[in-house]
């Protein structure tokens, strides 16, 4: 009797150690936080990849996509967006958008790619998704566009509405109902009503890129020139905008803005990020901080390189990460900055390193 019961005891205890180890089934296991790199690659040559930068461990994993599906990618992804633990992929060279689990990068259904041109951006609201396209360009289109439009993208059936809006939509954000897009053609701010589809335009001083929204509630756009659209230098820089009657309200003034016009915002909404970038065929890069508050601009640039393609901040600590690009035929460099602009890790990534976004695998 006192053998069986403690051979008993004996399963028991081996039974509770097992259910406490790791289990590699199950992705969350074996997850961080981590930041995801898009590869652009080049758009008449190689397709583009994910890197995936571990941010408790500081190391670098390269070829995540092709390592997760078995298979190359096989498009040029322009930008990639999670939202609800999907990851969507904007193809521009390639038409279409993909589905892919934001936590393990396998794909989860087929690409939608009907009604879908050159897509850009992303943001949603609810089970709705708005893209922005710029549709088929033709020779002698691209100093106006006139064929772009936003898809509208029911996230459940896939079904797409296309909603004309032309002069090329750019970075887009959603704000009380309302879709704002910057337009890569002209001085103006696309704003289009959610339960309408009825567009509106708010004048500014060059073109619109992209937005931030600030502790205040402000809307933040970059302003930049554009080869096709030039605006002198007096007009670059940044605008805020008040949502409540979508009038510019206020101007920071930055000549040195790059023509993608990148920006991000503090976890506390406070400092803006924008970068800087040298007129073709010049290299020199900048990062410069903008005080929310104050509206002005830093005197000097926090990070200044070479061939800065794009770059984004960690929420969590508003670590900098600036990705670097010195051609599309060779690998790029991922550098982290604190906000003080101290260097604390160097990686490198695939070609072209376009994107960087956050997101914790584990929560």
């Amino acid at each position: 009797m006192k053998l069986t019961r403690n051979y008993l005891l004996l399963l028991l205890f081996l039974a509770i150690f097992a259910s406490c180890e790791k289990d590699d089934s199950d992705p969350k296991s074996e997850a961080t936080k981590v930041a995801y790199i898009v590869n652009y690659g080049s758009y008449s040559g190689s397709k583009s990849e994910i890197s995936i930068y571990d941010i408790e461990t500081k190391t670098i994993t390269n070829n995540a996509y092709k390592t997760a599906n078995g298979i190359d990618f096989t498009s040029n992804i322009q930008s990639m967006t999670i939202y609800n633990d999907i990851a969507y992929f904007m193809s521009n060279n390639g038409d279409k958008i993909d589905f892919v689990g934001a936590k393990d990068l396998v794909a989860r259904t087929n690409p939608i790619s009907a009604d879908i041109t050159k897509p850009r951006y992303f943001a949603a609201l609810g089970n709705y998704a708005y893209i922005t396209c710029w549709g088929p360009v033709n020779s002698g289109e691209w100093a106006t566009i006139p064929s772009s439009y936003i898809a509208k993208i029911d996230l459940t059936t896939k079904v797409v509405t296309k909603i004309d809006l032309p002069g090329g939509p750019e970075g887009v954000i959603i704000i009380n109902n309302k879709l704002y897009t910057g337009l890569c053609t002209a001085n103006k701010v696309a704003v289009m009503d959610l339960s309408t589809n009825v567009i509106s335009y708010i004048t500014v001083s060059a073109v619109p890129q992209h937005f931030v929204v600030d502790y205040s509630g402000k809307l933040w756009v970059s302003l930049v020139s554009k080869y096709s659209t030039p605006f002198s230098d007096d007009k670059l820089g940044l605008e805020v905008i008040d949502t409540l009657n979508n009038t510019v309200i206020s101007k920071v003034d930055f000549s040195g803005i790059g023509a993608e016009g990148y920006l991000h915002i503090s976890s506390d909404k406070k400092t803006i990020y924008v970068m800087g970038n040298e007129a073709w065929p010049g290299v020199q890069s900048t990062i410069y901080s903008v005080n929310a508050e104050t509206k002005t601009i830093s005197s000097s640039a926090l990070i200044s390189g070479e061939n800065f393609y794009g770059f984004n901040l960690n929420p969590e600590n508003d670590d900098i990460y600036v990705l670097i690009s010195p051609s599309t035929t060779q690998d790029g460099t991922l550098k982290i900055y604190d906000k003080e602009g101290a260097l604390l890790d160097e990686e490198t990534t695939g070609i072209a390193p376009l994107h960087v976004v956050f997101y914790d695998i584990i929560k």
